[in-house]
């Protein structure tokens, strides 16, 4: 239902969210190909209890201030009615 919501990024800031990943994954010295496989991982082990499309997974690192943040978010199937 949010989705209906949400406006499509601009490719502005599209851009600017591949750059502050890039700086985020260069801060935390993590290389592309382990970002991949610990997407992997944490996809198999979100579907352990929800199923989920395993490709649908993004994996995001953001530093913000002093902090860095990892987000995971996928897609999850509706909730049958009742």
């Amino acid at each position: 239902m949010w989705n209906m919501f949400r406006t499509k990024p601009s490719s502005r800031e599209v851009a600017k969210g591949r750059l502050h990943l890039v700086l985020a994954h260069d801060r935390v010295g993590l290389e592309g190909g382990k970002l991949q496989e610990m997407r992997r991982e944490i996809a198999a082990v979100i579907s352990r209890y929800v199923p989920i499309d395993l490709d649908a997974v993004e994996v995001q690192i953001e530093t913000k201030s002093r902090a860095t943040e990892l987000r995971v978010s996928s897609p999850l199937p509706a909730r049958g009615g009742g």
